[in-house]
């Protein structure tokens, strides 16, 4: 294992992505406040921007296979300055420079505007000097620390473990937590740790999330379509989907964790798994229900802890939630029967766009954002066309609304989570994007404008607004698509709250018993039936029966 994670490997070898994440992983070591990765599209020549002492920096990175760095490097973090209104400049470098990148910059020097170098020397000598961890590390909490036992103890006794953690609990800081001490008690063969997830967004939050956690000698790589490590020790965050076509071509590796490990069940994860034969494998999910019925436990056993939303709200390590169901007049049987294609009620749901229902959910949320200050939102809507036409409906309301899908290249959709980050976006739309692997705490406004029965979903998008955040006191959640199953959940939600009540509060009075004793009886009927309606699939409701005399069959007079 190399001393620490920015070495000559990675300055000679790159690649040129993991090279910037790098430099953006010292600046957390060093002790900078925030730090992000915005190079692409639209970054006006930045790579990363930090904050630190109350300054911005801006750095360019460069890295070159062969020859010094671009004199035009100067230049790109000159008009990044500018444009982030950046107190330091620099540029980051994995080769020598030559005297024409140092000419330009003495030439701006001259000009009064100071660019400095981060050349090879310096960045060694940097990850040499920071603390062995970062400042942002986060203690864990009395959960976390038995959570983190009990998955480390399943491991080593069995060499396969399951934990259930809400999101927002910290499953990333558990994991992270987990393989550092795996690492310094030389349990992990071979010193390389697999880390697996379906989705490129979630890998890369994943190993960004793992920074904070690890010791500067542990690397960290990515492997995805476009990107493959250049050498292996450490930890490599991979999408199931790359490895899959490259099994013959990868290293054994000590440990494997999947992320969201509902999804191991799947053809391509059981495959991948299989061929790898790693002895140790564990998982961690936050909705361990899956839509197939495939039992996760088959491969990585029952889970060994569990902690739920209820639990993370009791003791106030979730945000609180103030969940308003907004039920509409529009008569639905009506629009079944004007739609052209003979939609049925489900399929309504998913299928129809309807102008004037979608304006005014729009006002509503428009109003509740700048009256009630919200500082950014995600609207979940049934399917990509709703997510487009409903961004729309929301910059008419004077909301910075962009849409986020499965139609914008990988590139467009950092671009607008960077800038959804920043504030530069108040609302994002979007179908399920946001289910898994997003970190988001800001968030403190969620819509709902899709309907769904299955609760694993469902408790993916609610997670998205639970995450606690400095000045964020709740997150307010607006659902425009009401069903019985939607109040369960609810329903579920306030059992962590104190006693019963005899009103529900779902936005405007949309449920209320004018009758204590009918109300009682309707409250405790539908926490009877929460445990039906919460699981996945399509039970069967049943209503509550009266023992009510039988009528008497209609006759005639004799």
């Amino acid at each position: 294992m190399t001393s620490v994670f920015l070495d000559h490997r990675r300055l000679m070898k790159g690649p040129w992505q993991a090279f910037e994440r790098d430099v953006a992983r010292l600046l957390i070591g060093a002790g900078f406040d925030d730090v992000r990765i915005v190079g692409g599209a639209g970054d006006k020549g930045a790579d990363i921007i930090g904050v630190k002492n109350g300054e911005i920096w801006v750095v360019q990175c460069k890295h070159t296979t062969s020859g010094p760095p671009p004199k035009s490097a100067i230049q790109e973090v000159v008009e990044a300055g500018e444009f982030y209104k950046a107190q330091r400049m620099m540029v980051a470098t994995s080769r020598l420079t030559g005297g024409s990148l140092r000419s330009e910059i003495d030439r701006y020097k001259r000009l009064g505007l100071n660019v400095e170098l981060l050349d090879p020397p310096k960045l060694e000598q940097l990850a040499l000097g920071i603390p062995d961890y970062a400042k942002s590390r986060r203690e864990l909490r009395p959960y976390q620390a038995k959570v983190l036992e009990a998955f480390r103890g399943g491991l080593i006794d069995t060499g396969r473990a399951q934990i259930v953690l809400a999101t927002g609990l910290g499953k990333t800081v558990v994991m992270a937590e987990l393989v550092d001490e795996l690492y310094r008690d030389g349990l992990i063969r071979e010193g390389r740790v697999l880390v697996l997830a379906d989705k490129r967004e979630l890998i890369r939050q994943l190993q960004f999330g793992f920074w904070h956690q690890l010791p500067k000698t542990i690397p960290t790589h990515l492997l995805s379509g476009d990107e493959r490590p250049t050498f292996w020790d450490g930890i490599t965050f991979a999408t199931v989907q790359s490895i899959a076509s490259k099994l013959d071509e990868l290293p054994d590796f000590g440990l494997i964790l999947v992320d969201e490990a509902h999804h191991i069940g799947s053809p391509t994860f059981r495959y991948a798994i299989e061929h790898l034969k790693p002895p140790l494998l564990g998982g961690v999910t936050a909705t361990p229900w899956r839509g197939d019925s495939f039992d996760i436990d088959e491969i990585l056993g029952q889970p060994l802890a569990r902690v739920g939303i209820s639990e993370g709200l009791k003791n106030h390590y979730l945000c609180d939630v103030d969940y308003r169901l907004l039920a509409d007049n529009i008569d639905w049987k009506m629009v079944q029967s004007l739609s052209q294609h003979s939609y049925s009620i489900q399929q309504l749901n998913k299928r129809l766009i309807i102008p004037t229902r979608d304006d005014e959910a729009a006002r509503q949320l428009a109003e509740v954002f700048h009256s009630e200050r919200r500082r950014g939102g995600i609207v979940f809507s049934p399917n990509v066309d709703h997510a487009e036409s409903f961004a729309g409906h929301l910059r008419a309301y004077q909301l910075k609304a962009e849409s986020i899908s499965s139609r914008q290249t990988a590139r467009e959709r950092d671009r607008l989570m960077a800038s959804f980050r920043k504030g530069d976006v108040d609302i994002l739309t979007s179908v399920d994007l946001f289910n898994e692997g997003v970190d988001v705490p800001d968030v403190d406004l969620i819509a709902f404008m899709r309907a769904t029965h299955s609760r694993r979903i469902f408790v993916q998008q609610l997670g998205r607004g639970l995450r606690m955040s400095p000045g964020k006191n709740k997150v307010v959640v607006l659902d425009f698509v009401t069903d019985l199953r939607r109040i369960a959940e609810v329903l579920e939600l306030q059992k962590s709250s104190a006693g019963p009540t005899e009103t529900l509060p779902l936005g405007n009075r949309l449920v209320s018993f004018r009758d204590e004793s009918a109300g009682s009886f309707m409250l405790e009927w539908l926490k009877d039936q929460a445990d039906l309606m919460l699981r996945e699939g399509d039970p069967q409701l049943e209503l509550p029966k009266f023992d009510y005399p039988s009528a008497p069959q209609p006759g005639g007079v004799e």
